[in-house]
């Protein structure tokens, strides 16, 4: 059966939260992703590079993982034991980290590191589109309704999985609250929603946001400690959390007539000055 899934409905920032407070009633968690253009596919590296190359899951890992498994182990001089299911998924999150593709698909605990990342990714001066998209997966459902195979070669059925890997090979998940899937799904969303259609379930939400809110979103993110310097420690975070701060050329947000509308908008309807004789 084919679910016609319905447009996420476009939230302000503030509508956002009180969407977020919502949800997380009952110490409820989810996992979070942002992303900067809302027709991106929610869709791992691999899937999205090897659909162009021809390349199969099966041959990704026969033949290329191990040529870079070769590699890396030299550089780092030591060997990554990959048959062991824990360190395999460390080594994928580290390729991925360099920007290899791999079937990971990255996630945050966190709908406002979420957010910071949609909105971070956004061009200043030419935006891919007008909203960035945000999605909330109920992890702690899916995983109890579904089983959650690890083995990447098994192609008998689809999966997504839930996967939390060692951050020894990449710290920086700990500030992002990282955590990931594994999949051997080409488009994760679709087979998401077609799950929700046969189970009677939700799993799967989305907000989208306009782009022209970025600034604010940003400043008020950067007063709850989410920004460059918090989420990437080490000299490049604190540069470019600098640069974005002494640098940045705004063009991205409302403009002059939109702010003096707001402002219009928000006078009282009878201005006691103006109407002195």
């Amino acid at each position: 059966m084919t679910q016609k899934t319905k447009t996420p409905k476009i939230l302000t920032w503030g509508e956002y939260k009180d969407w977020i407070s919502h949800l997380v009633k009952n110490d409820k968690r989810y996992y979070c992703r942002g992303h900067a253009n809302d027709t991106w596919k929610l869709q791992t590296s691999f899937h999205r590079e090897a659909i162009h190359n021809q390349i199969t899951l099966p041959q990704y890992l026969e033949l290329i993982i191990p040529e870079i498994h070769y590699h890396i182990s030299a550089v780092r001089d030591e060997i990554i034991d990959l048959s062991n299911n824990l360190e395999f998924a460390a080594f994928l999150a580290l390729i991925q980290h360099y920007g290899f593709p791999t079937p990971l698909l990255d996630w945050t605990l966190s709908p406002y590191i979420a957010a910071y990342f949609a909105f971070r990714e956004v061009n200043d001066f030419q935006p891919q589109s007008e909203n960035v998209k945000i999605y909330i997966f109920d992890y702690v459902e899916w995983s109890k309704s579904f089983k959650q195979p690890m083995d990447l070669k098994d192609m008998t059925s689809q999966y997504v999985s839930i996967l939390r890997p060692y951050a020894k090979y990449n710290p920086r998940i700990i500030p992002q609250q990282g955590i990931f899937t594994v999949t051997n799904v080409y488009d994760m969303e679709t087979h998401i929603h077609s799950c929700e259609t046969n189970s009677n379930k939700k799993f799967l939400y989305a907000a989208l946001l306009s782009v022209k809110e970025k600034p604010i979103v940003l400043k008020e993110l950067n007063l709850m400690g989410i920004n460059e310097m918090s989420l990437f420690p080490g000299v490049d975070g604190i540069c470019r959390a600098l640069k974005t701060l002494f640098f940045s050329t705004r063009t991205v947000g409302l403009t002059l007539r939109e702010l003096l509308e707001i402002y219009q908008q928000n006078q009282p309807a009878n201005n006691s000055i103006s109407k002195k004789v």
